[in-house]
């Protein structure tokens, strides 16, 4: 059966296409549209995830869509766009079986059907949709059960993001940047922020409506009140980077304690001692980490691709379940699931740019090639393989560099990737090898969460912050074999296998997908080498 799971239109629109026994392609619109938050029909992910497979809408059984919107003026825009493309879908489908699902529930499945747990306590955490900000739910078997929902704007996620907006970034958008200022900050407004949430008898949290005021699209902001407990001007941001910093801390510290709680509450009442998670505010690795370390779980498995696009997911499990009776759970072990050019495409596209390259005749040569730049401290753009799912870069559109060049940090930071100082790099190693350098969980395969440092050769500790903490990507041979090989290749000539890993974008931009986008994001950013299929750009 061949199964269509769509994240409804707007920011991080995208469909998944599920076959018979497993996820047969994933991508976002934003990824082949290259403009972000549009309100339509993901068209483009629609017809590439299904050339991906050699299929035609004619060879799809069901399509399943994730609900989203709570009636404010920002999403009752995304409820207009849900119809139109509902009426879409059902003009296109002609009869097929058509379902819509809930947005949180949606988030639930994309990771309980993603787990290898057989029970589970499943958390979703959002800003807010449907009326709803999260949801409690428990997976057994091959059911998920909803506990509770936690209506809007009881919304830890909408205040991590009010606190984004007052740091002077963008809500809804930077809040990544939020958790990575927080490191080094020291939680000075940590208990006015704590006075934000109450707790019911549920176990739920709960905002102080003194805290909210309505907002210009009602999703609301903070009240008066709060801004003249922080000693804040209303709206103003600190001018000074040390109170943004307090502020982010804070924020960071608050949001862990909450989700902490919640947790661990539920944890007593089911009795179940493994955690899945999902829904944008586990988008934090930080977070993610405190979960790990501070709770009370055995297990703890974050969905990687926590966000909107992961409901499509969850929207396709949920309506294989309703259509055969079992979801056909399908661990994730690797999320190379977008397109992928053949090397007549790759070759057309630089021919057509004029651009002077060499083809390296195979494999070894590639490795061979690519590691002796890096080693020389270059910056090696590696486009190889199928576009990863999700916003993270694992191996198949990542900016390289070596760990052991003095200048690295620098050198990607002010001439490519254009971000603050404070915003830490990954480090990828073979997952056989990590325990040598890092202590780390499984949710580093695919770097949703963080690792500690515990063997600082050759100045490894200049990636280190808040002690020992290190964002950490292991690679596993069997889900990212070429990566790996390129990893162990490097490590033969350097004190380790070891790789600096960031995304292959411009500021600003998605993950690049094709050959096009590979071209001028590598022409346009201080990138010293592309190594894009069997093919070697160096400027």
């Amino acid at each position: 059966m061949n199964i269509l799971g769509i994240a409804t239109p707007g920011r991080d629109a995208a469909v998944a296409l599920f076959d018979n026994h497993s996820i047969v392609a994933a991508i976002e619109e934003e990824k082949l549209s290259r403009a972000n938050d549009q309100h339509a029909l993901p068209q483009l992910a629609l017809a590439r995830v299904l050339a991906s497979a050699g299929m035609q809408l004619a060879d799809v059984d069901a399509i399943a869509l994730a609900a989203f919107g709570n009636g404010s003026k920002q999403n009752r825009r995304k409820n207009s766009a849900n119809e139109s493309t509902l009426a879409h879908l059902r003009q296109l489908l002609a009869g097929r079986r058509f379902a819509l699902f809930d947005h949180h529930l949606c988030h639930a499945a994309s990771a309980f059907y993603t787990s290898d747990f057989s029970r589970s306590l499943v958390l979703t955490l959002d800003f807010g949709s449907h009326g709803a900000a999260g949801k409690v739910s428990l997976g057994e078997d091959d059911s998920i059960k909803s506990l509770h929902a936690i209506p809007f704007p009881s919304s830890v996620g909408w205040f991590y993001s009010r606190v984004t907006e007052l740091v002077g970034l963008r809500p809804q958008h930077d809040e990544h940047k939020l958790q990575w200022l927080s490191k080094d900050g020291q939680p000075e407004f940590r208990d006015a922020l704590r006075k934000l949430f109450t707790w019911s008898a549920k176990g739920l949290p709960v905002l102080d409506r003194k805290y909210f005021s309505p907002g210009p699209d009602d999703t609301g902001i903070f009240s008066p009140r709060l801004y003249r407990e922080l000693g804040l001007s209303r709206g103003t941001p600190p001018t000074e980077r040390s109170a943004r910093a307090a502020l982010a801390r804070s924020a960071q510290d608050v949001l862990e304690e909450l989700v902490l709680r919640l947790a661990e509450h539920f944890r007593e009442s089911t009795r179940a001692d493994s955690l899945c998670l999902a829904g944008g505010v586990f988008q934090n690795v930080l977070l993610v980490r405190a979960l790990e370390q501070r709770s009370s779980f055995r297990n703890v498995y974050v969905q990687p691709i926590a966000g909107n696009a992961g409901t499509s997911l969850g929207a396709a499990f949920l309506a294989r379940k309703k259509t055969t009776g079992r979801s056909g759970r399908a661990p994730l072990d690797s999320l190379a699931l977008g397109p992928e050019p053949t090397s007549q495409e790759i070759k057309s596209v630089l021919d057509n740019c004029k651009i002077v390259y060499k083809y390296l005749n195979g494999e070894d040569q590639l490795l061979e090639e690519t590691s002796r730049q890096l080693d020389r401290g270059k910056i090696v753009a590696w486009c190889q393989g199928r576009t990863e799912f999700g916003h993270r870069a694992l191996g198949n559109r990542s900016l390289l560099a070596s760990p052991f060049n003095e200048y690295v940090l620098d050198n990607v930071n002010q001439f490519i990737k254009h971000r603050e100082e404070f915003h830490p790099f990954a480090l990828s190693v073979p997952a056989e090898r990590a325990h040598e350098f890092f202590d780390c969980g499984p949710n580093c395969r695919f770097m949703a969460s963080l690792g500690n440092l515990k063997n600082p050769i050759a100045g490894l500790e200049r990636f280190t912050f808040n002690g020992s903490a290190v964002r950490v990507h292991t690679v596993e041979k069997q889900s990212n074999p070429l990566f790996w090989k390129l990893l162990h290749k490097f490590g033969e000539s350097t004190p380790a296998p070891i790789l600096v890993n960031t995304s292959f974008n411009l500021f600003g931009e998605p993950l690049v997908t094709d050959p096009r986008s590979a071209v001028r994001s590598f022409y346009c950013a201080g990138v010293d080498a592309l190594a894009v299929g069997p093919f070697l750009v160096v400027k």
